[in-house]
């Protein structure tokens, strides 16, 4: 008689045990082999531990200040699924003496693709009816790495980044899943060759993966400040820490092999499992994302609290925590988690609930949610990992005479109508074409005026740093195209002048909307950084609620600016800057005051750092004037309407540095003024026509900056 058909459970287990039975399938429940050692079966407490993580990503989602740091469920999450497919994995082994590989990833398969077609088409279809724009173009730059679990990689290499701070796509969140997709595929393989090399005990295999695991976090906390957050936040390799620290204690901690578990120790495990589970929810409740402390220890702590939670979860005798998390309603939403976590996002974004902080539009998207979701879980997914695909091709096969040809008459039409919908979002997505929001406005023409005003070296940088004024700077781009209509512009040597437009989003919009006939005088380069300053650390401080930005994802800016300075062989290198710059900081180890002596050093030591790279490109420095911005809400827009950018007196201060950045050097270095008109012109400075969100130019204000600037920037001494 084995020890397992010995063990005796107490009494507070039997009752879980039979509302287990009532709750879930009778298949899934723990059972004992005759054959082999007791396996780890069914543990509702887990499903729980789901529950309460994706119940808090769904709430940071939905932007509850209350629960900055929901984000923390995913890691739970990874920690989780760490363990328990390695428990099973092993619980495999020790049956049947090997692992199928091929069932495995079978189960793995009906488990997770099915419902995530059904919300790739849902999502496909919906966007290309109803969708905006910007929605159907990074949904058709989305899709290839969503459907090929490959997001979270999409996201690092493509030109929006996680942390950007506009309009999210459909499909970000899943860059979790293809990081827990991406270890289903590997993990196997490395447990198999684990197993089968060397003569190492399943204790020792597990200290390995344990320190393993720990190198990990200890290598990304020294990459912060290195790299950016979006690769730490997003990689495989980083975000493997707490899926590695999940497995290697699944090698350690199999207490459901206790022929008769200790209630002495489930005693102790229940308080000290709760305690790391308050802990979680405290951390939840408290931790901001863009906090350097996420990445130096805090994930790594939130991995360590979720494998005690589990570990005294599993336990067998540890009756009140597994009574908390076995109860009836988490379980049943930590069953549905993946479908919740799928379909939640992408209603989140389309009824505008994203950090939208509403009560009312989040109960109103979570009865959505929760509806497709039930939907998709009974009539998609359960199916589907029930084997309904092989029994309705059995039942194909075995069908006769008139009822196998209806079977395929109806199999035919539901093939069509499937592929029918699958070629159609094919075709339409191939022919959306790229949209950038920066890009808009009505076509304006250059006017040449600019180019006269240019002939009089007067024009050029004056001794402090500054320039002249533009004299005869149209007071509306449809003004200048009109004065230049008829003039015969002088002819300048070394035309068109090459220029890298280099900075923030501004400098993007500006080199994105180019008048007409701009082409014979300068050959424009585009090097802005959407959301990226000079900063590379620290955050934003505003008055507008609910609005966080973090630089983190900006290290390595000044080396993005040379390297589009090369790249165009610019002769000048135009900064725009200020979007970001007349604002307190929050950094690391301080809080920069606006105007303060220490913010100004700062921001002048940053600024040095882009110049010096720009200067050692051998391209003339051009510090372009700050407008006076005019912010507004705009649907869209991505950043709302910050009240600081809105002051007059921050963009002046700014200007101020710049131009004593440019006097510190003024044989490599020119302050260039813009357009008067954002200043002193009402009607100007407010039109969408010119400034869309009243901070991003389209062409007519593009037009209307390239006209100032012309003759400042023609008189530069450059190479040829």
């Amino acid at each position: 008689m084995t020890e397992a058909s010995t063990a005796v459970d107490p009494p507070s287990l039997r009752r879980l045990a039979q509302l287990d039975e009532r709750w879930i399938r009778s298949d899934e429940v723990s059972k004992t082999s005759s054959n082999g050692p007791r396996k780890m079966g069914y543990q509702p407490g887990l499903d729980g531990l789901r529950a309460l993580s994706v119940i808090a990503v769904m709430l940071y989602h939905a932007g509850f200040t209350w629960m900055p740091g929901g984000f923390f469920g995913v890691e739970v999450f990874f920690v989780v699924s760490g363990y328990l497919i390695t428990a099973l994995l092993i619980d495999e082994r020790e049956q049947q003496q090997r692992v199928s590989l091929e069932k495995f990833w079978l189960r793995r398969a009906r488990r997770l693709l099915p419902a995530l077609a059904t919300m790739l088409v849902t999502i496909s279809v919906w966007a290309a009816l109803f969708g905006t724009k910007a929605q159907q173009s990074t949904l058709k730059r989305d899709l290839p790495w969503s459907i090929f679990y490959a997001g979270n990689w999409g996201q690092i290499l493509g030109k929006t980044p996680y942390f950007s701070p506009v309009d999210p796509s459909l499909v970000r969140h899943l860059w979790s899943l293809a990081v827990e997709e991406q270890w289903y595929l590997v993990w196997p393989l490395i447990f198999v060759v684990a197993m089968t090399v060397g003569a190492g005990t399943l204790k020792s295999r597990g200290i390995t993966f344990i320190g393993l695991s720990f190198a990990i976090m200890i290598t990304t906390s020294a990459l912060y400040g290195h790299v950016s957050t979006n690769a730490l936040y997003l990689s495989t390799f980083t975000r493997a820490s707490g899926l590695l620290l999940g497995a290697g204690c699944a090698f350690i901690w199999r207490p459901w092999r206790l022929g008769n578990a200790s209630q002495e120790r489930g005693r102790m495990l229940d308080p000290i499992g709760g305690a790391a589970l308050a802990m979680l929810g405290c951390i939840m409740c408290a931790a901001v994302l863009t906090e350097s402390y996420v990445y130096r220890w805090t994930l790594a702590l939130v991995s360590i609290l979720s494998m005690v939670v589990i570990a005294a979860v599993v336990y067998p005798a540890s009756n009140g925590l597994r009574a908390i998390l076995g109860w009836r309603p988490l379980v049943q939403i930590g069953r549905r988690s993946y479908g919740l976590y799928l379909w939640h996002w992408p209603i989140f974004v389309i009824g505008h609930v994203y950090h939208s902080g509403s009560w009312k539009r989040f109960v109103v998207a979570m009865v959505v949610t929760a509806g497709v979701t039930e939907l998709c879980f009974r009539y998609v997914e359960t199916p589907v990992r029930k084997g309904f695909i092989g029994s309705w091709l059995k039942a194909q096969r075995s069908a006769m005479g008139e009822d196998r040809v209806r079977r395929v008459r109806r199999s035919a039409s539901a093939l069509f109508a499937a592929t029918a919908i699958v070629v159609a979002l094919l075709i339409f997505f191939v022919s959306v074409d790229h949209y950038d929001p920066a890009i808009g406005g009505a076509n304006v023409q250059f006017a040449p005026s600019s180019i006269a005003a240019a002939t009089g070296a007067s024009t050029g940088a004056a001794t402090d740093g500054s320039t002249l004024s533009p004299a005869g700077a149209s007071a509306s781009a449809d003004a200048g195209a009109g004065a230049g209509a008829g003039a015969a512009a002088p002819a300048v040597v070394g035309l068109p002048r090459r220029i890298v437009v280099v900075g923030d989003s501004q400098a993007h919009s500006l080199a994105a909307n180019l008048p007409d006939g701009i082409a014979s005088t300068f050959t424009i380069t585009d090097g802005g950084i959407d959301g990226c300053g000079i900063y590379d650390s620290g955050s934003v401080v505003t008055h507008r609620a609910g609005f966080v930005r973090s630089f983190t994802d900006c290290v390595g800016w000044q080396d993005k600016w040379a390297a589009s300075a090369k790249a165009a062989k610019a002769q000048v290198a135009l900064v725009v800057i200020g979007a970001w710059d007349v604002f307190t900081m929050k950094m690391p180890d301080q809080t920069l005051v606006f105007t303060s002596p220490e913010a100004d050093t700062y921001w002048l030591a940053q600024l040095q750092k882009g110049i010096d790279v720009l200067k050692a490109t051998g391209a003339q420095v051009a510090l372009l004037e700050v407008a006076c911005f005019r912010p507004k809400d705009v649907p869209g827009a991505g950043v709302p309407a910050l009240p600081e950018r809105a002051q007059d007196w921050r963009t002046q201060h700014v200007n101020v540095l710049l131009q004593k950045a440019a006097a510190a050097d003024p044989t490599h270095v020119s302050f260039v003024k813009g357009p008067t008109q954002w200043c002193q012109d009402k009607k100007i400075s407010v039109d969408p026509k010119y400034r869309w969100d009243g901070v991003h130019v389209y062409k007519p204000g593009a037009n209307l900056i390239y006209e100032a600037i012309t003759p400042a920037v023609l008189a530069l001494p450059v190479s040829p």
